[in-house]
């Protein structure tokens, strides 16, 4: 799959890049930081800036995962294709570097929305999280049919395309701070320390 180009990682991080296909830039809006002293990711908001759109998905153990119920925490949301062979397992094991240097107590829920509603299972969720390295920490893969996925795809700004290989997909990240805030957003290829060390700042912050 195409290397993401420059332009379309700067198109991410403003809320309309892709993964393997170019997005228009033109319609982006709100404040977005490209640096701050506070997070490290490609993008960061202020505190109480942005809040994140809420999601109410079926997870793989068909438990409702509503955004709003893990308030009081810092989460990261990532969107992934369990049958994925490419990019994704690359984003994951970028993920799992960062949180391994994290505190036990100041790691957050990895939330994984599906971006293969055509394949995506339970079963093929979990062995996705083990492949990706992520099964060391706390997660929930979220699924639903395309009619379900496409409003969270739409309010992350995630473009979505089904091909005959590998789902074409923007590989967002966004970390989420206890309030309910994003505060940084990510693309790979992205530096696990910046994971690190954006989770440090929240976990100060909640003290």
């Amino acid at each position: 799959m195409a290397a993401v180009a420059a332009a379309a990682v700067v198109g991410v991080l403003l809320g309309f890049g892709v993964h393997s296909f170019a997005g228009d830039t033109s319609g982006a809006s709100g404040a977005v930081a490209l640096s701050t002293a506070e997070v490290r990711g490609q993008a960061v908001w202020p505190q109480g800036l942005r809040r994140a759109p809420e999601i109410s998905l079926l997870d793989s153990q068909s438990q409702r995962f509503k955004l709003a119920s893990v308030r009081g925490e810092p989460v990261i949301i990532v969107f992934m294709d369990s049958q994925c062979h490419q990019q994704c397992p690359l984003v994951g094991h970028a993920l799992a570097a960062g949180l391994r240097t994290v505190p036990r107590s100041d790691l957050p829920l990895v939330i994984a929305v599906s971006v293969n509603p055509w394949e995506d299972t339970p079963g093929s969720a979990h062995r996705a999280i083990k492949r990706f390295g992520l099964s060391g920490f706390r997660w929930r893969w979220l699924l639903g049919t395309k009619t379900q996925l496409e409003p969270v795809w739409r309010r992350y700004h995630i473009q979505v395309r089904r091909t005959t290989g590998d789902i074409e997909h923007s590989d967002a990240l966004y970390l989420v701070d206890s309030k309910g805030f994003e505060r940084a957003g990510m693309v790979y290829p992205f530096l696990p320390t910046w994971v690190a060390t954006d989770l440090k700042t929240l976990a100060s912050e909640a003290e």
